[in-house]
């Protein structure tokens, strides 16, 4: 079933699909936008369904999805639902050039999307449409209703960052959110709420609750009831995109609502597997998708650790009972959370707790104000008001994330956390568990060992990073950044970098490695033991320093000979033009000696 599942999923299988006529030449197709545009800095990103393509002077009809890129200034004012006539060609998706990169090929491959398209500006043209009367289904319904309400809100007063926080909390658009906005609510432990998520629609679903218990005080229509909030719920779902914490919620809270209605009782975690299995039934990549992983082990957690924490303690006064409860699920979907966070994310917020008691009111403050904002915009006083205090709650907001935004007292980074840790502290927490349930010896005598096997296993590993040498050339375009690693020093030319790609492209190399200390040098020469490490400049002898790797930067011209005691690895990095490394290339084929292309072949990346 799981075999049938994914290759069911694999849009590719189809033989209509459009990677069936893609050649390596410029090719018309036409397509229709099927998602709101994304503005970004540079490009105006698009999200396309194809409909028919041309192969070799003939036109066939297709489908499948992918995505256009335009240049800013060229995006011609393109809506959800236009149709587009491209002449482009289709570019592969590439593999990540860099140690542990993220491998954004898999992960678009994962949302059947397998090649993205860079048009200039006048081989793009929008086909006049005829709207057709036909009616829309669910989806384009969704995403219609969607695309209308980031209109009303963009249209607004709105500050640049309560448009996009607002965004992201009623309708999941999150694309234009600031990356800084994006770290500091990671940072302090509550970037869950920027996305939507089950929180959000347990919210909706309590107040369709509420709002029909209005009409029907004695509960005496609960199958008009069941298809009032069933309707409600799952238009929410469309409106949000499909995305699976919001696909798990609505499915738990729509199997819990059947129960309650056709008078049959359920259990709540088989509820919550077998939502589990139908999302998987029906995205087996979801497995792999770690909103998808978060979101059920916290709410897993929630269910299983929530009432046992709930017993130790108990307030009488209302308001610090609420609080205590609130803690408790925090810590509750914490624990259980902890090992995918450290394995994807490698750091810790250490004033989670706190935060989430102080930033999700907000947030549903924020909700609340935007979602009668959007109901009464055109009523002028009520449209100021709301106006005014959506971006003074942002405002606030925003502000408390950052409070913790310091990695000298408010998050813990740099956290090398290996698959095997991973194993390791899932199956620490499973033993605690079961020895809170059944607090048996035995099992607490096994939590030892296991302890002292993880222990000895980091030692162990620990030794081993501490006899290693390696030198890499990191793949960073318009960019020369190499790094020497001895044991647990890295030395390298990192200040040179942004913040951005540093994080995108070194940080996932230094992250594989535990306790590293990370020196800044500028210097054009490493001596290791008998190996010379050189970088070419203008007037280097390169004789003199007999070196067994030269490093080629900024189209710096090199004398090649035949004199070398032993044949040096010419490496040419990123900051090199392609005429340069064709250039260079050549030579070294005419002399016999080695060439790596960092621009070409990806990172290198060698033992020494």
């Amino acid at each position: 079933m799981a075999y049938e599942a994914c290759f069911l999923y694999n849009s590719r299988n189809n033989t209509t699909h459009y990677s069936n006529y893609v050649t390596s030449k410029q090719q018309c197709f036409i397509a229709t936008i099927n998602d709101i545009p994304v503005i970004t800095e540079k490009f105006t990103k698009l999200f396309v369904q194809l409909k028919c393509i041309e192969s070799d002077n003939v036109w066939h009809y297709t489908e499948g999805h992918t995505i256009v890129y335009l240049k800013n200034g060229a995006s011609q004012n393109l809506q959800l639902g236009n149709t587009i006539l491209v002449n482009s060609q289709f570019n592969y998706l590439t593999e990540p050039k860099n140690p542990n990169e993220f491998n954004y090929k898999a992960y678009l491959e994962s949302k059947n999307i397998f090649h993205t398209v860079f048009p200039h500006e006048k081989s793009l043209v929008v086909i006049p449409t005829i709207e057709s009367s036909s009616v829309l289904n669910p989806i384009e319904l969704g995403r219609r209703i969607k695309s209308q309400l980031i209109s009303v809100l963009r249209q607004s007063n709105l500050s640049r960052e309560a448009f996009s926080i607002c965004s992201a909390l009623l309708v999941g658009y999150d694309d234009e959110i600031d990356n800084d906005v994006m770290q500091s609510f990671s940072h302090s432990g509550t970037l869950h709420i920027l996305s939507v998520s089950g929180m959000h629609t347990g919210v909706l679903y309590a107040v369709l609750i509420f709002l029909f218990s209005l009409v029907d005080k004695y509960d005496q229509y609960k199958k008009t009831k069941f298809v009032f909030v069933m309707l409600g719920v799952w238009l929410f779902v469309l409106v949000t995109g499909l995305s699976p914490s919001i696909l798990r919620a609505a499915l738990m809270l729509s199997l819990v609502l059947v129960g309650k209605t056709f008078y049959k009782q359920g259990n709540s975690y088989n509820t919550l597997l077998l939502s589990a299995f139908l999302l998987l039934l029906y995205n087996p990549h979801l497995i792999e998708d770690v909103g998808f992983l978060l979101s059920y082990c916290a709410v897993f957690g929630i269910m299983y650790l929530y009432p046992v924490f709930q017993k130790l303690y108990f307030f009488e006064n209302k308001i610090l009972q609420m609080t205590w409860s609130g803690v408790l699920m925090s810590v509750s979907a914490t624990v259980f959370t902890l090992p995918i966070s450290l394995y994807f994310f490698h750091q810790f917020p250490i004033w989670f707790v706190f935060s989430n008691m102080i930033i999700i009111p907000i947030s549903f403050l924020i909700m609340g104000a935007a979602a009668l904002f959007l109901i009464f915009y055109k009523v002028v006083f009520v449209n100021h008001v709301l106006v005014y205090i959506i971006n003074a709650s942002t405002s606030m907001m925003l502000w408390v994330a950052q409070l913790t935004d310091n990695s000298n007292y408010g998050f813990i980074d740099f956290i090398s956390f290996s698959k095997t840790d991973f194993c390791f502290i899932t199956i620490i927490i499973l033993l605690c568990l079961m020895i809170l349930s059944t607090k048996n010896y035995k099992q607490v005598l096994a939590l030892c060992l296991l302890l002292i096997a993880w222990l000895s296993f980091s030692i162990v590993n620990n030794y081993n990073e501490s006899k290693q040498k390696e030198f890499i050339v990191f793949h960073i375009k318009r960019q020369s950044i190499f790094a020497l690693r001895v044991g647990h020093s890295v030395y390298g030319n990192f200040n040179s970098l942004q913040t951005k790609d540093f994080e995108r492209y070194v940080k996932p190399y230094l992250l594989n490695y535990s306790d590293l200390k990370i020196i800044n040098v500028d210097t054009d020469a490493f001596k290791l033991d008998s190996t010379v490490i050189l970088k070419s400049v203008s007037h280097t002898s390169i004789e003199q320093f007999n070196p067994s790797y030269i490093l080629v930067s900024n189209d710096n011209p090199i004398e090649l000979t035949t004199n070398y005691k032993t044949k040096p690895v010419i490496i040419a990095d990123c900051s090199n033009s392609y005429k340069f490394v064709k250039k260079l290339k050549k030579q070294c084929a005419q002399f016999d000696i080695p060439f790596y292309s960092v621009k070409e072949s990806g990172a290198f990346q060698i033992n020494l």
